[in-house]
């Protein structure tokens, strides 16, 4: 005796001339469980993490030198907002962290944890990044000329 079962093949293509109902303008929101409306309160009161200034200044700091680690900390700060190093070095993103020593890594990682939360505002980033856009700003134009 076989017990298997029944299956049997559907089509499972959409029919092109079946389309959705619209929905009106006007229509009611749908309802939100306690759940969901917990889970949004949640996300619309959470308090914007505190700017890692420590952070911020050590890697901003490190990244107007000219040692592999400058390179490492300016590529960082750069890649944050995805835009390329004003030194014209090419880039390797969020690698460039393994070339950091334990101190600018964790700094660097801080800065990494603030930036993907809810921020108050990316200002100190764009500070940081308009200085050092002055502090290279011969090599900023050659790399806007290719």
């Amino acid at each position: 005796m076989c017990y298997g079962h029944n299956y049997r093949r559907t089509n499972t293509m959409p029919d092109p001339e079946r389309k959705p109902a619209p929905v009106p303008f006007d229509a009611a929101p749908q309802e939100m469980d306690a759940d969901q409306l917990a889970e949004l309160s949640g996300l619309l009161a959470a308090k914007p993490r505190p700017v890692p200034s420590e952070a911020l200044a050590l890697l901003h700091g490190t990244a107007a030198g000219d040692t592999g680690g400058s390179v490492a900390a300016r590529t960082f700060l750069f890649w944050l907002v995805g835009r390329d190093d004003p030194a014209g070095l090419g880039t390797d993103g969020a690698l460039e962290l393994r070339r950091l020593d334990a101190r600018h890594r964790e700094a660097a990682l801080a800065v990494l944890t603030w930036w993907t939360g809810s921020t108050r505002s990316d200002q100190p980033v764009y500070d940081i990044l308009e200085d050092l856009d002055r502090h290279f700003p011969a090599l900023e134009v050659a790399q806007n000329d290719r």
